[in-house]
């Protein structure tokens, strides 16, 4: 059980989980409804479906690179792997055709995305752009519980995408780093990601009528994002080793709770953000244990 729980990345899921529960938020005005679990459970199937994938696809490299995974550890065979992903990816489709049809379609075109990912796009120039794409289909898949309203307007599931885009990006020296200067155009990046998530966070809540209590949770959470960011990027400026970046990419990932309930803040549903700040309680409770990257 545990070699399957290492090869789902179970503590990822919980990341998954924030965003749809976060969509559902923004698009319903803070409001969650019992079917709405549907899309939730769905969500966790098609993520985990992409990272088992993920590790069948590379099975081979990772032969050489990370022979203590699952599948070239033997513990996890490719043909059981290859069922369990093909199992959750049917799953999840099936759990979301349960809340509608829209569900349906943005599962359809997130799980097509994942396995594009996987098996094609992930090394190559594409490769990011793809990743982005399934988290921004994510939100969006929470969002798809309501059609129309100003939570149609969040720009959290771009911005949620650019954010994972970058990560990727970082990704692709986890194994052997780089020299630094490969990466200041990333770095840059982030920079100009936080500024314009900033705005965005405030135009949102002016556009939503946000009272109080809502700005000042927006402002934590934001506050909270850029210190705990430079705390995860600002060693790789001097130094892009793999440990280095494997917190820098880990780190990021769990970060991506506390960037989806800042948005549902600044809705105006400061008790909706508590609830999905909260998944990143058993997600960071999980990292210990079982790897994230």
């Amino acid at each position: 059980m545990r070699s399957y729980l290492r090869l789902l990345r179970i503590p990822n899921v919980f990341t998954a989980f924030a965003n749809v529960v976060a969509g559902v938020c923004l698009a319903r005005a803070g409001r969650f409804e019992p079917q709405d679990v549907w899309i939730v459970l769905a969500s966790g199937c098609l993520y985990c479906a992409g990272m088992v994938w993920n590790d069948y696809y590379d099975r081979d490299i990772d032969a050489e690179e990370r022979p203590d995974r699952p599948i070239p550890s033997g513990e996890v065979t490719p043909f059981a792997a290859a069922a369990l992903g093909g199992g959750l990816f049917g799953l999840g489709l099936a759990l979301s055709a349960m809340h509608g049809l829209l569900s349906l379609i943005c599962a359809v075109l997130l799980s097509t995305t994942i396995l594009l990912y996987d098996a094609s796009l992930k090394s190559g120039a594409l490769g990011p752009w793809a990743m982005g794409s399934c988290r921004t289909l994510n939100v969006w898949l929470g969002m798809s519980v309501a059609q129309g309203g100003l939570g149609w307007f969040a720009p959290l599931p771009l911005l949620l995408g650019l954010f994972t885009m970058l990560i990727t990006q970082l990704s692709r020296f986890e194994v052997g780093g780089t020299a630094v200067a490969r990466l200041q155009t990333t770095l840059n990046a982030f920079t100009g990601l936080a500024l314009l998530g900033g705005l965005s966070l405030v135009g949102f809540a002016l556009l939503r009528g946000s009272g109080p209590l809502s700005w000042l949770l927006t402002a934590a959470l934001f506050g909270y994002v850029l210190w705990r960011g430079r705390d995860l990027l600002r060693p790789l400026r001097e130094s892009a080793t793999p440990p280095l970046l494997g917190r820098a990419i880990g780190g990021g990932i769990l970060l991506m709770p506390a960037i989806d309930a800042a948005f549902v803040a600044a809705s105006g549903a400061p008790l909706a953000a508590a609830a999905v700040l909260a998944f990143t309680a058993p997600a960071w409770l999980l990292k210990r244990w079982y790897y994230l990257t």
